[in-house]
């Protein structure tokens, strides 16, 4: 249903969820639709209400006191309650009866206002309004002809541990990415990654793709193990670094966990809910690239109703509203794309081979000091071509010889140092895994 809906009719359904989340709600009701589309204030639904004297404060200080506040913000996802999904319906049908089809924040307060037992109606008829008239004041306004949507400005996205208790309004911050999200960007910006070396080519097409105009989606194919994801992260340590290039120095680099946003979902319509709140975030952000792993969401997981997740995220790419880099070994790409013509129309291919011996060796000297910090030991230089020539047998180059010094130290607890023997017996314990 979330495909048929405007930009401003999605941008109702998450502030109805973050206004549910402030009152401390474990549901969204048509109350807090009814918060949501008083708070986006434009159109002629939010016009209506405002006639009406139905204000975004007028309206969260009459259910506080008729509902009343849950006893702190609810966290996670939270669901549609049944009159919601009723009044989706409706919405649906007042779309195709005064428009065409595609449902505006108009058509979800006619679709409210279609039920006259459901709590928003009866705040309305409590505050003392007619419903009908409210509903009459809308079509006269123009349901059937909505005012084209005001540009909106990016919404920003509190640090970690901000409170929600934010001023009421369109710039307040979507928490949809910092629930499905981690900033890769910021993450290198506070040293939290490894350096990457060795991969300045990838790196440089991968920087050509994303700053295309058209097809500028990339998937970063090799074996895993490989360090496919380590591209991206190199590039997010370029913008930390203020080195991007100008089309990618203000971007900003998201680790989207896909699956989180599928696993869990009741049904088609919440699981639509959850990737609409997702990319209504990215798309008013403006700046973001979504990171994910292995094809997700296209390749197909547990909860996903009937492929939406790839459906939503392609026909966005397909709008240019996001750009995604993606992983995947070569014979899934290949069998996802044969699947999927369109995904082809839009994505890139950057190979990223495992690196020969001496590569690998540059790779794994990239991250020494780091393990020899966390490990609190010395690591002589001159023992990486030994790990990297154990590795070969062990994987793919460089993630083998990365696990295998990490054993090295892990098993080298109380010494000053890690020699020759300690790396022969981490081979041992890890083949014996």
């Amino acid at each position: 249903m979330f495909e048929k809906f405007t930009d401003r009719a999605r941008q109702v359904v998450v502030l109805a969820q973050e206004e549910a989340r402030l009152l401390g709600h474990n549901y969204i009701g048509t109350e807090h639709v009814l918060l949501g589309l008083a708070d986006q204030g434009d159109g002629a639904a939010g016009s209506a209400l405002a006639a009406a004297g139905l204000t975004p404060e007028a309206i969260r200080a009459e259910i506080e006191t008729t509902i009343g506040r849950g006893p702190a913000p609810a966290s996670g996802h939270i669901p549609f309650t049944p009159r919601v999904k009723k009044s989706l319906e409706h919405a649906m049908r007042e779309a195709m009866k005064h428009g065409d089809g595609t449902i505006a924040p108009d058509h979800l307060l006619l679709g409210i206002l279609r039920q006259a037992d459901c709590a928003a109606v009866q705040l309305i008829i409590k505050m003392g309004h007619d419903p009908l008239q409210i509903r009459a004041r809308v079509l006269e306004l123009g349901a059937a002809d909505p005012a084209p949507a005001a540009a909106v400005p990016p919404l920003a996205v509190p640090p970690a541990g901000t409170p929600l208790a934010a001023p009421i309004g369109l710039a307040r911050a979507v928490p949809a990415l910092d629930r499905y999200a981690r900033s890769l960007d910021e993450a290198a910006r506070l040293g939290k990654l490894s350096p990457v070396a060795g991969r300045d080519e990838e790196i440089g097409r991968l920087i050509r793709v994303l700053g295309r105009h058209t097809r500028n989606n990339a998937i970063l194919t090799g074996e895993p193990g490989s360090g496919r994801l380590a591209v991206a992260e190199g590039l997010a340590q370029l913008i930390a670094r203020g080195e991007a290039p100008p089309s990618l120095k203000d971007k900003k680099l998201y680790v989207v966990e896909f699956g989180l946003i599928a696993a869990g979902a009741a049904d088609r319509a919440e699981a639509e809910w959850r990737v609409t709140a997702l990319l209504t975030a990215i798309r008013e952000r403006g700046d973001a690239i979504v990171v994910t792993e292995e094809l997700a969401p296209f390749a197909g997981m547990p909860g996903d109703h009937g492929g939406l997740l790839g459906a939503f995220v392609r026909s966005a790419m397909e709008r240019q509203e996001l750009q995604l880099v993606s992983t995947a070994t070569p014979s899934a790409l290949r069998e996802q794309l044969g699947r999927d013509p369109r995904l082809a129309a839009v994505v890139q291919r950057v190979a990223v081979d495992a690196p020969d011996n001496s590569g690998a060796v540059e790779m794994l000297e990239a991250t020494r000091l780091r393990l020899a910090e966390h490990h609190h030991v010395q690591i002589d230089p001159e023992l990486l071509t030994l790990v990297v020539s154990l590795a070969v047998d062990l994987g793919t180059l460089p993630a083998s010889a990365i696990d295998l010094l990490d054993e090295a130290c892990a098993g080298a607890a109380g010494k000053s140092a890690i020699g020759e023997a300690d790396i022969r017996d981490a081979v041992a314990r890890i083949r014996e895994r």
